[in-house]
Formats: C-alpha cells, sequence, structure tokens
C-alpha cells in the first residue's frame, strides 16, 4: 500500500534538454523559448488537474551537467550564469504547495556517463546557487554518485553542501552491479562529508530490465532505515451500532433505471469542474471519523470526486436524496463501500412537503450527529428552503460545517458577460418562439403559439423544473436565520461546453420546449417521435444561435460556506 504522505512525482526534463538533443545548432536558440512555453503550458495542466497537496514536481537537469563539463556546445555566452537562470525560472512556476525537487544527472545511457565527473563538486555548486536562490521550498535534490567513486576525493565537496534546513539531500549511490556490498563502500565514504541524507539509484529505472527491479528494491531495504510511521494511530470511521447503512425498502430492490444512469454521466461534462472548490474545501475539513452528509447526493458525483481527493482518510458518507432512480444508481456504485450510506427523502402526499433530513436518518444517527453537510447544483431546488436548512442545523454537531454551491444563484459578484446556468433555458424559449414565428422549418408549430392558456400553462411547468432564480442575499439570510454562521462566500467561473449543455438539457425537453408537439404533464399525451426530433433540434438551434455558434459559454457559481456555532 502507498502510504498517507507520499505524493505523486511528475519528473520532467528541463526544455534545454530536448533542444540540445535534437535541435540543430543554429536553431538552438530561437526554438528554446518556443518549447519551453508549451512544457509549462503543460506544466499548467498538470497543475491545474492534480491536488497541490499530493503533487511533487521533479526537473530532471542532465544537459546542463554536460555543458558545465564543456562536453555539449551551448548557444548562450555564460555557461554557468545561463544553466542557473533556466533553472530558477522553471522553480518559479512550480507553487510553493507542491513539492519541488531537482534530480542532477550525468547520463544513464547504456549506464554510461557522457563524462566521468571529477567528484562531486559541479552539482554541489549547482545546489547551494539553487538553495540561495530560490523564492520557495527546495525539497530536495538527488546528486549523482558513480560506481566506481568509493575514494575521499569525490564526496569531499559535499562538506560545503548548504542546504536549507527542509531540503532532503539523497545521493545516487546504490547500484545493481555491486548490490548491497558497494552501496555500503560509497555510504561511507560519503558519511565522512556529510549526513541525514538518503539514497537511491543514480537514474531512473527506465531503461534496467525489469528482472532487476527486486534486486534493486531488496538493495534499497537493506541499506537504509526503515521509513518512521506518521505519529499517532488513524481514527477509523464506523457507523454507531444498530444503523442500517442501505435500508430494506422499495427502491433499493429496484432496478437500476436507464434516466439514472443517463444523469450519471453529466460528471463527465466540462461544466461539471464547479464540483472541485467544492472538492478541496471538504478535503480541508474532513478528518479521519468524520461522517459527511450529501444532501441531494443523487447519483453520487460528487462522492465520486471526492473519493479521488482524501482517497487515504476514513470519512463516512450519507448520501441523501429525493430520487429513488438517481439513489439506485449510487446504490450501485457504493452499496459495497462500508463506508457509504443511503437514504431517500420521501415526499408525504398529505402534508405536502419532503421528509426532513431527521426524520430519515434514525435515532442512531441522530444520537451521533454529522460533521458536515454539503449540497451542490441544488439549493436553488428546495421549496421550503429555511426548514430544510433548520433540519440540516438539528442533525450536525457544535462546529459542523455546510459547504452549499450552485450555478442558479443571483451573485452580485458575477460578471456582465456570465450567464445564471437556468436562466439560459428561459432564454432559450424566447429565441424557440421567434424562430418558429419566422422560420419555415418550424411552420407546423406556429399556430401553438396564439394558444394563451397553453402557452402559459407549458411556461408554468418550465418553471416548475427549472425554479426562478433567488438573490445571493436570500440564502445568506436562510442560512443565518437557520443558525449557521456564513463564513465564506465567493464566486467561481465556470465554462460549460453548448454541446454538454444540450445534452443535458435534452433529458428535461419536455420542460424546456413542451409546447413543440405536446407534453404529458401539461396537455396529457405524449409527444410523437417526429415530435420529439422537431424539438430536440428546436433547442439546439435555440442554442447555437442563442452563443452565436461558439462551442462554450461562461457560467457564475457562488459557493457559501458556513459553521453550526
Amino acid at each position: 500500500l502507498v502510504p498517507v504522505a507520499c505524493r505523486f512525482q511528475v519528473c520532467l526534463p528541463t526544455p534545454l534538454a530536448p533542444i540540445a538533443a535534437f535541435v540543430v545548432p543554429e536553431h538552438q536558440a530561437l526554438l528554446e523559448p518556443i518549447y519551453e512555453a508549451q512544457l509549462l503550458g503543460e506544466l499548467g495542466t498538470i497543475l491545474q488537474e492534480m491536488p497541490h497537496d499530493q503533487l511533487a514536481i521533479q526537473w530532471d537537469t542532465n544537459f546542463e551537467f554536460g555543458m558545465l563539463e564543456g562536453v555539449f556546445p551551448v548557444w548562450f555566452h555564460d555557461v554557468k550564469s545561463g544553466v542557473l537562470e533556466r533553472l530558477l525560472r522553471l522553480s518559479r512556476h512550480v507553487p510553493a504547495d507542491v513539492q519541488l525537487g531537482y534530480h542532477f544527472c550525468y547520463g544513464d545511457v547504456q549506464h554510461r556517463h557522457f563524462k566521468e565527473p571529477a567528484d562531486a563538486g559541479k552539482p554541489v555548486d549547482v545546489a547551494n546557487a539553487l538553495a540561495a536562490s530560490l523564492s520557495r521550498p527546495l525539497n530536495w535534490i538527488h546528486l549523482p554518485v558513480p560506481r566506481d567513486r568509493m575514494d575521499e576525493a569525490y564526496y569531499a565537496p559535499l562538506r560545503g553542501l548548504r542546504l536549507r534546513p527542509e531540503t532532503e539531500l539523497y545521493l545516487g549511490l546504490v547500484h545493481h552491479t555491486d548490490g548491497v556490498e558497494g552501496t555500503a563502500r560509497r555510504l561511507e565514504a560519503a558519511r565522512r562529508f556529510v549526513s541525514g541524507f538518503g539514497i537511491a539509484t543514480e537514474c531512473g529505472w527506465g531503461r534496467r530490465p525489469p528482472a532487476t527491479s527486486p534486486e534493486l528494491l531488496r538493495i534499497h531495504r537493506e541499506s537504509s532505515l526503515p521509513v518512521q510511521p506518521a505519529a499517532g494511530p488513524r481514527r477509523r470511521f464506523q457507523w454507531p451500532p444498530g444503523f442500517q447503512r442501505v435500508p430494506d425498502e422499495d427502491w433499493t430492490h429496484q432496478p437500476v433505471d436507464t434516466f439514472g444512469l443517463r444523469y450519471d454521466t453529466v460528471e463527465n461534462h466540462g461544466w461539471y469542474r464547479n464540483l472541485d472548490p467544492t472538492v478541496e474545501d471538504l478535503a480541508r475539513h474532513l478528518a479521519d471519523g468524520q461522517l459527511l452528509i450529501d444532501y441531494s447526493g443523487g447519483t453520487g458525483i460528487l462522492l465520486d470526486r471526492l473519493n479521488l481527493r482524501i482517497f487515504d482518510r476514513q470519512v463516512g458518507t450519507l448520501i441523501v436524496d429525493s430520487s429513488p432512480k438517481f439513489l439506485r444508481v449510487a446504490l450501485d456504485k457504493f452499496g459495497d463501500e462500508e463506508r457509504v450510506a443511503f437514504r431517500l427523502l420521501r415526499w408525504l402526499k398529505e402534508e405536502r412537503r419532503l421528509q426532513l433530513l431527521e426524520e430519515v436518518l434514525g435515532p442512531e444517527l441522530l444520537a451521533r450527529r454529522a460533521d458536515a453537510v454539503a449540497s451542490t447544483n441544488a439549493i436553488h431546488l428546495y421549496r421550503d428552503l429555511p426548514e430544510t436548512l433548520a433540519s440540516w442545523a438539528r442533525v450536525l454537531r457544535p462546529g459542523g460545517r455546510v459547504f452549499v454551491q450552485s450555478g442558479n444563484i443571483r451573485n452580485p459578484q458575477a460578471r456582465e458577460s456570465e450567464w445564471i446556468l437556468d436562466e439560459t433555458v428561459w432564454a432559450i424559449h424566447e429565441v424557440a418562439t421567434g424562430l418558429v414565428r419566422n422560420d419555415p422549418r418550424y411552420a407546423a408549430y406556429r399556430p401553438l403559439l396564439d394558444d394563451e392558456p397553453r402557452m402559459r400553462a407549458h411556461v408554468a411547468y418550465r418553471d416548475q423544473v427549472f425554479l426562478p432564480v433567488r438573490p445571493l442575499d436570500h440564502y445568506l439570510r436562510c442560512l443565518e436565520g437557520a443558525g449557521f454562521a456564513v463564513e465564506e462566500v465567493t464566486a467561481r467561473t465556470i465554462e460549460a461546453r453548448v454541446e454538454d449543455w444540450f445534452e443535458f438539457l435534452s433529458a428535461y425537453h419536455e420542460a424546456v420546449l413542451g409546447w413543440v408537439g405536446s407534453s404529458v404533464k401539461v396537455d396529457g399525451a405524449a409527444p410523437g417521435p417526429e415530435a420529439v426530433s422537431d424539438r430536440l433540434a428546436l433547442i439546439r438551434h435555440a442554442m447555437d444561435t442563442l452563443f452565436g455558434g461558439r462551442p462554450s459559454f461562461r457560467c457564475c457559481w457562488t459557493y457559501i460556506n458556513g459553521v453550526r456555532p
């Protein structure tokens, strides 16, 4: 198993290396900045996609030492200054919360150096310059040690190494050829000049036969001290005794519904990156042994993302939703995971309301209480918002947190060019009515526009599915009225692809443009296949018109974090 403290290390060759290796000399100076910009763009993508507290970046520095040794030609005047300036420039693109290291190399083609170093002097000089000049922590430096260097002369420059306390030194003195015995002799020589270092092979294992890996691992194990475990025992998550993780209810025995499966694919849409800030907030606050309630958790899309982020933590999740179809998909995905439970909120017809949270938890969980409640892309749908939020407060422990977000909150921080997501549905309706009146392709539906009572009924049904947008202050007042202290409100720009949004709206086409053809909800009759085809074509035509043929549009997402005092 991978220890919790380990990070995912991405090793990147410096831009100088491929330019020196694969570009003719007369074009190297011209192409280097172009290649560097492209590589840094890819680094930016890595930084955007990977959680920073799980990421480490290593710059593999090879050709630089060939240039310092006079082996490779150089296209800049001052070799040492040029090399250092480039290495420092690269470091500035790695944020401080991402670990940074450098691997110094003298080549490993056919396990041979491009030049045998006289001693460790040049690597030590570069390491000292980086340590003195970096404006961020340097987490590790890896220096090469040739296999046949047991003499003090090679290691003597290590006495002048001036690394900061946070920088770990690794010496590449493990060699497969002479095993534990040769490693021990090199270790003994190095310890005369430096202490407190780790060991490694001189270069990576990519060019080695896989059959050598077990022996290399054995050499490392026998030549080094064990990694110290994290201090203190971890707190395991456990459901309280008597709590039924999967209730014995009718919905749990139904087959998985195709509509629920189709909805579950929305997490592949680009605009579902709106979950990323919430996942990061949850990762900052959730600890081992705690319980999260994913309210309106649907098919478990948030949990999919969260599991990737805090895979190493003992956190329980209760998915609560009012849709048995969505919950059934979540059960299919997470039913075997002991730390995931499920509860259905039923509609109480006589009382004309949805069950409250405390009504479905059961006495065992009510006594335990939850540590956090998250509501993603759903709070704008709650018809009795004050009572819903009050029910959250009643099941949260003191100090418990709420994490709320939606793309359907009217936020004064939104930019003028940003949409409120559901308002695109109203705009699609307006554009579609204009197309029907003026485009001969839709002439058959033109008379329907003049049936005002019917059109009003369809608009009313649409507004039941895509509710009118309420201002941010409304949500803040309701949260505070329920007893929460609002700690943070932020707005983020989220880009949505038109194709993805069309795919989502296609599942709700009866609410979007149900007046095209007929609607079971309003007219009492299902539309024919031709009408459904025309309806979907009109939705897409209206969207292309609305967004000017652009492939994407920008939305404003609002994030509200609070705490129960």
